[in-house]
């Protein structure tokens, strides 16, 4: 008896101990697993720094974020008395004058110079591995820089005060919100209402009431989802390449280190990182066989902007892929037709709910044509009509014909890309589903009227995961450099120092025929080969 007594007294205490021990047990895989991501982040960061090239990146930074000191970059009238604080403070007025407009404007040029000599040096041959955490200490100088490159962050955060105010972003305008949210937008922009999609809108929102009636500070925040998209592009990419037996180290390099991405998906803060990111998980997902999930991370880039929706292309060729096709054109139709069918449902299902839950409504649809309002001379169709326009001109054409060669090239340029879209989608939606979403997003890029630089990482992204010949790598680099250096004459021309921007440029051009020497002088080297 007590035997059995000092064993029941005992019993709760030890269930208690076990139940406790396996508390702990469960408990413990999610520490140590947050512990054990703690120390890769630490060490991959410190491998980063470690290496030279991504040290010379962060200083140009560095340098890129005390040229945005300037008119180029601030909201009008930022340097006028008392309109900032913190210029005041600093007494930092005299950047605003010649002096002060040339010395910013030369950190800016000589700070790109050398993120881009240090991207050029970061290549990935000889067993090289470009580090890869470099993108985030490229980013960390200038994250509390003002939006460069591009004024777009301050629509943003217009657009954003729009929502928070119950307001209907798709119908007012900038305009209608007097004060500094309105006063910081471009007077381009200001009286266009918004053509994004919802669920960039309802973003745009939770940043704005992060920093409310702050709207510079709002426009700055604007970097966090960039940011955050940036970093799923780090993860997502290489991952993509590799299940397609390409290399993982070399689409860091290409599509996540490039400066065109620092310069404008990072220093621009544009809502396109977001979308391009969830493509790329998309593509991802889908190559793992998760096509439902897939269609529906598709659906959410489209609810940030819409041109997401090509996407779609290879998800249903990954889904067809995956099947067992059979020989023949109506095999391939039939199978297209079945996944495209069932994968758009899903599309759509889960865009209709984003809508409906964003409580934003479709007013998007009228507002798609506002970008086409800007004349973007980078955009061929636009450049020839307007080439014609002008010979037009100086040849005293009558007004009514002078209007017409720049819609009618449009409108060419548009009908051309609809049907090379096609036939891309065709010749590779099977056969390599990346490759084909790459090609139509960079197809719909360059036939539309309008081309920023920053709409060339659409595909130029996810090209960056497909196996690439040397040749082709080759055109990147100067397709990138050349919109590097679009990119620093133009903000130098807003600081009235176009010269200096006309320099950077030499020295890039020659930075990079010194590159393509040592490039032919090195053993070839197979950059499409998985690691």
């Amino acid at each position: 008896m007590l035997d059995q007594r000092v064993a029941g007294s005992e019993a709760p205490s030890s269930r208690a101990h076990r139940t406790d021990g396996a508390r702990a047990a469960v408990a413990r895989p999610g520490a140590t697993q947050l512990l054990e991501f703690a120390d890769r982040l630490r060490d991959a960061l410190l491998r980063s720094w470690l290496d030279p090239m991504v040290r010379r990146g962060m200083l140009g930074m560095a340098f890129v974020a005390a040229g945005s000191v300037s008119p180029a970059f601030l909201p009008s009238g930022a340097f006028a008395a008392g309109a900032s604080p913190v210029i005041t403070t600093l007494h930092l007025q005299w950047l605003d004058s010649g002096v002060g407009r040339v010395i910013t404007t030369v950190l800016m040029a000589v700070g790109m110079a050398l993120l881009v000599d240090a991207w050029l040096r970061m290549r990935p041959v000889h067993g090289r591995r470009p580090p890869s955490l470099a993108w985030l200490l490229w980013s960390l100088p200038i994250l509390l820089a003002p939006p460069l490159f591009s004024r777009d962050a301050y629509s943003y955060a217009a657009q954003g005060e729009i929502v928070s105010r119950g307001l209907d972003p798709y119908v007012l305008t900038p305009f209608s919100i007097p004060g500094p949210f309105s006063d910081q937008v471009d007077p381009m922009w200001s009286q266009t209402p918004a053509p994004y999609g919802p669920l960039a809108l309802q973003v745009q929102h939770l940043v704005v009431a992060v920093a409310p009636e702050n709207a510079y500070a709002s426009a700055v925040l604007m970097r966090v989802p960039t940011l955050a998209a940036v970093a799923l592009l780090a993860y997502a990419l290489p991952r993509l390449a590799e299940r397609y037996g390409s290399s993982g180290r070399h689409a860091l390099w290409l599509g996540v280190l490039n400066p065109l991405v620092i310069m404008h998906f990072v220093g621009g803060a544009h809502g396109d990182a977001v979308m391009v990111a969830l493509v790329v998980l998309a593509l991802l997902l889908a190559s793992r066989g998760q096509f439902l999930v897939a269609a529906a991370t598709v659906a959410a880039a489209s609810a940030y902007k819409q041109t997401a929706v090509l996407a779609l292309v290879g998800v249903v060729g990954m889904a067809v892929q995956a099947g067992d096709l059979a020989p023949g054109v109506r095999h391939k139709v039939l199978a297209l037709l079945r996944h495209g069918l069932s994968l758009g449902a899903v599309f759509v299902a889960t865009f209709w709910a984003i809508t409906a839950f964003s409580g934003l409504g479709f007013g998007w649809v009228p507002n798609l044509s506002v970008p086409v309002t800007l004349r973007s001379l980078l955009a061929p169709s636009t450049f020839v009509g307007s080439a014609v326009e002008w010979f037009m001109r100086l040849g005293g054409m009558p007004s009514g014909w002078v209007e017409v060669p720049v819609p009618v090239a449009q409108t060419i340029g548009l009908g051309v890309g609809l049907v090379a879209m096609a036939w891309v989608g065709w010749r590779l939606v099977v056969r390599n589903p990346v490759l084909a979403t790459a090609g139509v997003l960079l197809i719909l890029c360059i036939s539309g009227p309008v081309l920023h630089p920053w709409y060339l990482l659409w595909g130029g992204v996810v090209l960056a995961a497909t196996r690439l010949s040397e040749r082709w790598v080759r055109g990147i680099v100067v397709v990138t450099l050349f919109f590097v250096t679009y990119g620093v004459v133009d903000a130098t021309v807003s600081n009235g120092t176009w010269a200096l921007g006309v320099s950077a440029a030499l020295w890039m051009i020659a930075r990079l025929r010194t590159h393509r020497r040592r490039a032919l002088e090195q053993e070839p080297v197979a950059v499409a080969v998985a690691p």
